[in-house]
């Protein structure tokens, strides 16, 4: 999968407007969805349109500086709030998670993790959030009962926090996990206990843990071993 990747830009000067009350941050996305690489999109053509609940849709059509094929921004422009969020592509982009290694192990967080990816792309970070601490629950269990032989049964009855202190074997594991499963809870309530963090660094934390836990799959089944190379046989 290809992270998203944006770079900061003005609202006013990505839409050549007059109009002061568009000077806002807006996040331009740094990715063609046609060719897949990272590049920076010429600006060929701009609109601004009427939304529904005083939000405005913009879209912007670039041309790609690696391929010269044009695509579709779309953003979406809050006034009030003064952001211009990414909204997608079109043509639209695949940005499923694909990990051979980790799905051998969890099958569920894929699936679970590649719906809070989609619900990120649209802009619904809540969601996205909450869906880390879901795909989070789906690793670390089936990482408990695959890896480290827990039993099913009580594994299922475990709260993730305890099932985090259970079966990570490792400081840091337990520390990303927890940062996972604080911030993606945080998401759920009606008032945030830390809404001074934002949903970046979980994602951050989010990457770190699932790299930490491919690393332990991979040092416990090595392709190959000192086991399998027999030793030469002896002279006569």
């Amino acid at each position: 999968m290809q992270d998203l990747t944006f770079s900061a830009q003005n609202c006013q000067s990505v839409f050549a407007s007059n109009d002061r009350s568009y000077n806002f941050p807006l996040q331009k996305p740094m990715l063609c969805p046609i060719c897949g690489a990272y590049e920076d999109g010429k600006t060929i053509d701009r609109k601004i349109y009427p939304g529904p609940h005083q939000v405005e849709i913009g879209t912007v059509a670039y041309k790609c500086t690696h391929c010269a094929q044009c695509y579709l921004v779309v953003y979406k422009i809050d006034k009030t709030n003064k952001q211009a969020d990414f909204a997608g592509f079109y043509p639209p982009i695949s940005m499923e998670y694909q990990n051979e290694i980790v799905e051998s192990t969890s099958p569920g967080f894929i699936f679970s993790y590649n719906q809070a990816l989609r619900a990120e792309i649209r802009g619904d970070i809540e969601l996205a959030a909450i869906g880390f601490r879901h795909s989070l629950e789906c690793l670390v269990k089936d990482y408990a009962i695959k890896e480290c032989g827990a039993d099913e049964a009580k594994v299922n009855k475990t709260k993730l926090i305890d099932a985090i202190s259970q079966y990570l074997e490792e400081k840091d594991l337990v520390s990303t996990a927890d940062v996972i499963r604080i911030l993606g809870n945080d998401y759920t309530h009606y008032e945030r206990k830390y809404p001074q963090i934002d949903f970046d660094l979980l994602k951050r934390y989010m990457d770190i843990f699932i790299k930490l836990i491919e690393t332990k799959l991979l040092v416990r089944h090595p392709p190959v071993s000192r086991q399998d190379q027999s030793p030469p046989a002896s002279p006569r």
